[in-house]
């Protein structure tokens, strides 16, 4: 397999894994904080809403994620460089996604843990997916 399309398929099954690792892990984290049933049920459940922004937030990690591509060229052949392709960009996104969702405010665990949720699935896979490119590639980028 060329380094081009092992990239490519490694950014579709991180999206994949951790989407569905991260919409585990909210379903779960969205049951035991469940609010108390109150007698008059609400006609709107935003749970929905928490799932959608996960799913669209791990797709934008994604395509931040072709920033890896940069990795292929003579130019970005360097190990700080190829940490910079491969990392610098999705960590920027990361970053604003945890100002993004405390706005500014006091954090509390909550934020913490949706934000942990959200990114460490995406994170981990893309580490492990960067190190099996490491072994497959690495001898042939020292060069």
């Amino acid at each position: 397999m060329s380094k081009k399309k092992s990239i490519l398929l490694s950014i579709l099954k991180t999206w994949f894994f951790s989407t569905v690792v991260s919409s585990f892990f909210l379903i779960v984290f969205m049951s035991l904080t469940k609010p108390v049933v109150a007698e008059r049920p609400r006609n709107c459940d935003m749970s929905g809403l928490a799932y959608g922004l996960v799913i669209i937030w791990l797709l934008l990690l994604s395509i931040s994620s072709f920033s890896s591509l940069l990795s292929l060229l003579g130019s970005f052949q360097s190990k700080i460089k190829i940490m910079f392709c491969w990392f610098l960009l999705p960590i920027i996104f990361i970053i604003y996604y945890f100002f993004m969702i405390t706005e500014g405010q006091t954090i509390n665990g909550e934020d913490i843990l949706f934000f942990l949720i959200a990114n460490f699935p995406w994170l981990a896979f893309w580490v492990f997916y960067y190190s099996r490119f490491n072994r497959l590639y690495g001898k042939q980028i020292d060069k």
